[in-house]
């Protein structure tokens, strides 16, 4: 799967307190951090392991995986997220 077939958001601390919307029948497949100090707190399908909350992600790196929920954290934390079937 291509990224960006089935679209993406961006999400921040400072927008929508990082929430992020995931479009009915999508889940999250990969996230790119922006930010040095972006931290997630996730919820991976069955089978998929979770990032471990608190866990900073140092901007420029992607995490992969299938997540039903998401929140960014940490001092000014932003990333892109990407969607999947």
């Amino acid at each position: 799967m291509a990224f960006g077939q089935h679209g993406g958001t961006y999400a921040a601390t400072a927008v929508s307190s990082g929430v992020v919307t995931i479009p009915a029948g999508k889940v999250i497949v990969a996230v790119t951090s922006l930010d040095a100090a972006t931290q997630l707190t996730c919820t991976a399908q069955t089978g998929f392991p979770d990032p471990p909350d608190g866990e900073v992600i140092p901007a420029g790196v992607t995490i992969y995986g299938r997540f039903t929920a998401m929140t960014v954290a940490g001092a000014g934390g932003a990333v892109i997220a990407y969607f999947g079937p």
